[in-house]
């Protein structure tokens, strides 16, 4: 299954993307916004996705979400 995995390493956001051939593109930010603006990429097909989230992000990531989801 695809993935992606959210987490913060050197004061960056990162979000990294593994395919279902195990191909992983990473992409850094140096905002907590940053990182939500690209995840609103996926929205649409999160489904397809096991979403691995770091303990200090999970609070930020499950509001946007939950934000996302009622504005739909």
């Amino acid at each position: 299954m695809k993935r992606l995995n959210i987490y913060k390493e050197n004061d960056e956001f990162t979000l990294e993307r593994i395919n279902e051939f195990n191909h992983a593109t990473k992409r850094v930010f140096l905002t907590e916004e940053g990182l939500l603006d690209a995840l609103e990429i996926y929205i649409h097909v999160l489904d397809q996705y096991d979403l691995n989230v770091s303990d200090e992000l999970w609070a930020a990531v499950i509001y946007f979400l939950n934000r996302r989801s009622r504005n739909e």
